[in-house]
């Protein structure tokens, strides 16, 4: 992968989005709901390669005490590549960037096997004595 045709962008078609979650086998959504989906998102960073999209995370935050990472998706084709680490960086140091006076809880979804990967950039696995457990609802 030549990573001088790497490009970073903060929006992403509804297309783009619908495809690269099929790349991946995530939940299918439709183009209407990716449209709703990505205009009700804090902040988005998309990888292309090339000018196709390689990758997209979106950041749900509140700018005050917590963010939530979803959607850390890469091509099948570029995982390996370093794609999912700049998607991290870049969310992480936004969230830096957006908040001054106090500490941010920034919680994600790791796919079973993902964990090593988040850890590396302080995530913990929960329950800890920190945070307790998680919990989940489907609504």
């Amino acid at each position: 992968m030549d990573h001088q045709n790497i490009e970073l962008r903060h929006s992403i078609s509804p297309e783009m989005f619908c495809r690269l979650r099929e790349q991946v086998n995530f939940q299918k959504v439709s183009q209407r709901q990716a449209k709703k989906i990505l205009e009700n998102t804090s902040y988005i960073c998309a990888v292309f390669y090339n000018n196709e999209p390689v990758g997209v995370t979106r950041l749900l935050f509140d700018y005050g005490t917590d963010a939530y990472i979803t959607d850390v998706i890469v091509n099948p084709d570029y995982q390996g590549c370093g794609i999912g680490r700049l998607l991290i960086e870049n969310v992480l140091n936004y969230i830096r960037q957006n908040v001054t006076d106090t500490k941010v809880v920034c919680s994600l979804y790791a796919n079973q096997g993902k964990e090593d990967f988040y850890h590396r950039f302080g995530f913990e696995k929960l329950p800890n004595i920190k945070y307790g457990y998680g919990m989940v609802l489907d609504v």
